[in-house]
C-alpha cells in the first residue's frame, strides 16, 4: 500500500516503523506477535466464564501524534481491575524534599503520564515500556483520553470515558502463601520508598506497594480504553490556551473543585 511507504505511516499496532532502525523494527514486530500469542492464551484459559484481555493497537482517535491505543479483547463487566499504571512511586513526603533537578525533571511530561493519587503519591510511567512487559495489564499509562465525536447535529460531544481511575494498595496479605510469586508481577517500584512514621499512621496493613488502577465504568467489550486525563489549566500552553488542542474538559465542575478555581478567580 503506497501509505506504508510515508514516513509518519501508522501500523496496525499504533508503532511508525518507517522512522526505526530495521533491527527495532524486527525486535518489535517479535514483541508484537509475542504479546497477541500471550493476550490470547490468558483470554482463552479463562474461557469458561466470559473474560477479556488486553491489546495495545492503533487508536481510534483521528488527532495526529496518537497513534496508539488499549483495548480490551473479549468481555469485561462494570467494576472490573482493566489495567495498571506502572513506573516509579512518588510518596508525598519525599517528592516534597526531592531535590531542583529532579522536580524540574517531574515537571517535564509531554505525553501526560504522570499520575497522581488522591493521597498524593505520585506515579511516574514516563520511562515505562508498553510492548517490552512482564505484566501484560501494566499499560494503563498508554490509554487514551475520550475523543470528540461528531455526531451530525453538533461537533463538540464526547463520547465520554469508560474506566476511571482508583487507588491500588498491594499489601503483604496478598502475597501469602502460595500467591508469593506474584511480587514478579507488581507493575511499580518506588523511587524512594514511603517513611515508616506516614505507613504506620495511614494504611491499616502493611502495603508492600502504592498503585493506581483503571477500573471500568460499563460493561465492556471489544473497544477501546478510555479515562479522563483530568489535567490542570496551563497557561504556557499555546495561542492562549489552557490546554492540549486535543483536550477537552469533559466535568467542568470537577476541574473547579480540584483546582480550586473559584477560589482563584475570586482573588
Amino acid at each position: 500500500h503506497p501509505n506504508e511507504l510515508e514516513d509518519d505511516h501508522v501500523d496496525a499496532f499504533g508503532f511508525k516503523p518507517n522512522q526505526a532502525e530495521a533491527d527495532m523494527v524486527g525486535a518489535m514486530r517479535y514483541y508484537h506477535a509475542r504479546n497477541l500469542v500471550r493476550s490470547s492464551l490468558a483470554h482463552e484459559k479463562a474461557h469458561r466464564q466470559r473474560s477479556h484481555s488486553l491489546i495495545p493497537f492503533k487508536s481510534t482517535l483521528e488527532e495526529a501524534g496518537r497513534g496508539r491505543g488499549v483495548f480490551v479483547d473479549g468481555f469485561a463487566p462494570a467494576g472490573t481491575l482493566m489495567a495498571f499504571f506502572p513506573g516509579k512511586v512518588w510518596p508525598k513526603e519525599r517528592l516534597s524534599a526531592a531535590s531542583e533537578q529532579s522536580q524540574m525533571e517531574l515537571a517535564n511530561d509531554p505525553l501526560h503520564q504522570l499520575a497522581m493519587r488522591y493521597d498524593d503519591y505520585l506515579i511516574d510511567s514516563r520511562m515505562s515500556p508498553y510492548t517490552v512487559v512482564k505484566n501484560l495489564w501494566a499499560i494503563a499509562h498508554i490509554v487514551n483520553h475520550p475523543p470528540l465525536r461528531k455526531t451530525g447535529e453538533r461537533d463538540d460531544v464526547f463520547s465520554g470515558p469508560n474506566c476511571v481511575t482508583c487507588s491500588i494498595n498491594f499489601t503483604e496479605a496478598m502475597f501469602r502463601d502460595q500467591q508469593d510469586k506474584l511480587r514478579d508481577y507488581l507493575p511499580n517500584e518506588y523511587e524512594q520508598p514511603p517513611q515508616e512514621w506516614t505507613r504506620s499512621m495511614f494504611d491499616d496493613e502493611k502495603v508492600v506497594m502504592h498503585g493506581l488502577g483503571l477500573f471500568a465504568l460499563r460493561d465492556l467489550e471489544d473497544e477501546e480504553l478510555f479515562f479522563d486525563y483530568r489535567l490542570s489549566p496551563d497557561d504556557r500552553q499555546p495561542n492562549g490556551q489552557q490546554y492540549p488542542h486535543w483536550y477537552r474538559v469533559i466535568d467542568e465542575e470537577a476541574v473547579k473543585n480540584r483546582w480550586n478555581l473559584d477560589n482563584e478567580e475570586k482573588r
